[in-house]
Parts: structure tokens; sequence; C-alpha cells
């Protein structure tokens, strides 16, 4: 697999570093649709959980998002740091468990990316992230998984409305908050 690139912003064309393992990043062609998609919403508070390599919340900072990268593992934590100054973007950078981090940002993200390793219980974890309250009013969380697994989830009680697009093996689903 050839090294990510970041597609556009002020950072195009960097490549980034991937750790050796532990990682998996997020194509190309998923993170110029996820990013196609946000093309003309208001510059905000872009969370990026489980971060690994950082092309999407790297990405995210070329295009002019205020970024929080979250990871746990500090080899890739170390590799995220490089892959921030390589694209000379100012992102924050949290080296912790994505659950615990993002309870402390209730309310606060306009964009919560969340892309566990595959893994682990998917539905539980996204679930997880929308029973924290993350994203305030008007805001987004988008779960990436594979494609032939489209998450059930709820909102407050209720069935969540959720868009899925596919992108080869990978899809993206969205709740809009």
């Amino acid at each position: 697999m050839a090294a990510p690139r970041i597609i556009q912003g002020r950072a195009k064309g960097r490549v980034l570093r991937v750790p050796a393992s532990g990682t998996r990043p997020s194509p190309a062609r998923l993170r110029e649709a996820l990013f196609d998609a946000l093309a003309f919403e208001p510059r905000g508070v872009f969370l990026d959980l489980y971060a690994g390599s950082g092309a999407v919340g790297l990405e995210a900072a070329s295009r002019g998002w205020q970024a929080i990268l979250v990871e746990r593992s500090g080899a890739a934590v170390r590799l995220l740091r490089e892959n921030a100054r390589t694209c000379g973007v100012d992102v924050r950078i949290v080296h912790g468990d994505a659950l615990r981090v993002a309870a402390e940002l209730t309310g606060s993200v306009d964009v919560a990316f969340v892309d566990p390793p595959f893994e682990l219980d998917l539905v539980a974890t996204f679930q997880a992230v929308l029973d924290l309250g993350v994203v305030r009013p008007g805001g987004r969380y988008v779960f990436q998984h594979p494609t032939g697994r489209t998450p059930a989830l709820q909102v407050g009680g209720a069935a969540a409305r959720i868009d899925t697009r596919r992108y080869g093996s990978n899809a993206l689903s969205v709740v809009r908050v």
C-alpha cells in the first residue's frame, strides 16, 4: 500500500508516514468523499478518534478545520506529531483512550470522525460515542466501517437516521445531530 498523501488544502501533496502495524489509513477516495460532503460546512472543531497515521485529521486541518487527533498507541502518536510538522498544520494531538477523551469534549465538536480498529465491536463503539454527546447541534458523527457492516444506532432512545455511502471495502455512515 502506498503511503497516504494529503489531498487538498495548504498541505496538499504531503506524504504521511504510517506506523508499521496497528493502523489502517483511510483510503484517498473515502477521504475525498468525506471532505466533499463537508465542503460547504462552516469550519469548526473536527475530532478524529482512533487517528492512526492522522490521514483524516490532518486532511481536516489542511482544509481549515481545528483538528483534534486522539490515538492510544505511543508509536502512532510520535508519527502523528511528525506528520503534523511535515504538513505544517497546527493540530491538537492527544495520547489517550478515544472514549475517555471524547467524554471530556461533550458538546464541543462540529464533526466527530470515528474509525476504530475493525476488530472492536464497532456498533458498541459507535453507540458509545453517540451516547457521549460529543457533537454539538447541527454537527455530524461520521463512522468508518467495512462495507458489509452498516451499524444500527440509537439517538435519544430512537433509531438514528443514518446516511451510509460505500467506497470499495469501506463505508461511511453519517448521523446528523
